[in-house]
């Protein structure tokens, strides 16, 4: 399922970034700029989620990793994954402040940004896939640097996806009253993030289940998670699409409304 689920998610966030770029040159034209580190997150976030989907593809992958080293498509999705949520939480921590500052906020995130990365650059040398021969997947559950990897992507991915979705939930209340469209586009995005968390929730359960010796079918989970990891790329993508096109033509009162 991974390939259609993937693709599809390629060509939506191909499409999400290239709206949101047209619409980064025509905000930078105004004089207003009300936006302007949001707007930066969300092309960011858009960018970082295509290259995770297309590399998530597996005959992307394969060809990926021939041209260069065995599973460095895996640790590239993942790292993308992981700008991908911090992306969102910059850019929703921006629109829900407005006048309190917030830069310590984003700086932090930034911060772990770096810290996981940096870990998984480490583990993904640690496990050493191409001399073993390796797959950074539940399918090599049974191997420990395997498990650490994973949990350690799967975990900042689940706390990152459920900040992005209490906010954005808070956000869509206090948007709806100004505009639907915007209420809308953030209720979704913050459906997205929650499909997150439970792709987080279902990928590491397996893992620490397999630890405990009651893991279900592997078929199983090969299944669910790429879906619910489908459902979060397209409806975060979708959903901030919605608000953001939805109030292009008036950010100060979007800002005033979220700020609830």
């Amino acid at each position: 399922m991974d390939g259609p689920i993937f693709g599809l998610c390629s060509v939506l966030t191909l499409v999400s970034t290239a709206i949101a770029l047209v619409r980064a040159v025509a905000q930078r034209r105004r004089k207003g700029d009300y936006f302007r580190v949001a707007r930066r997150a969300h092309v960011v976030a858009l960018a970082s989620g295509f290259v995770g989907s297309v590399l998530a593809i597996p005959v992307v992958a394969e060809v990926a990793d021939r041209a260069t080293m065995a599973e460095l498509s895996s640790l590239i999705s993942d790292i993308a994954a992981v700008i991908f949520c911090a992306s969102l939480q910059v850019l929703i921590i921006d629109w829900e402040y407005r006048e309190l500052p917030h830069d310590a906020s984003i700086a932090c995130r930034i911060g772990f940004v770096v810290v996981v990365s940096g870990l998984l650059i480490w583990q993904f040398r640690r496990t050493d896939p191409a001399r073993l021969g390796l797959d950074l997947s539940t399918s090599y559950a049974q191997f420990s640097d395997v498990r650490t990897y994973m949990l350690t992507y799967l975990g900042f991915f689940a706390a990152a996806g459920a900040e992005v979705a209490v906010r954005a939930a808070k956000l869509a209340r206090g948007a709806w009253e100004r505009g639907r469209a915007a209420g809308t586009g953030l209720a979704v995005a913050a459906a997205g993030a929650a499909f997150g968390v439970l792709y987080a929730v279902s990928r590491g359960g397996y893992i620490l289940a397999y630890e405990s010796g009651h893991a279900w079918p592997l078929a199983l989970d090969n299944v669910i998670s790429p879906a619910l990891a489908g459902l979060s790329i397209g409806c975060v993508a979708t959903g901030l699409s919605m608000a953001v096109l939805s109030n292009s033509r008036r950010s100060e009162p979007l800002r005033r409304s979220v700020n609830v």
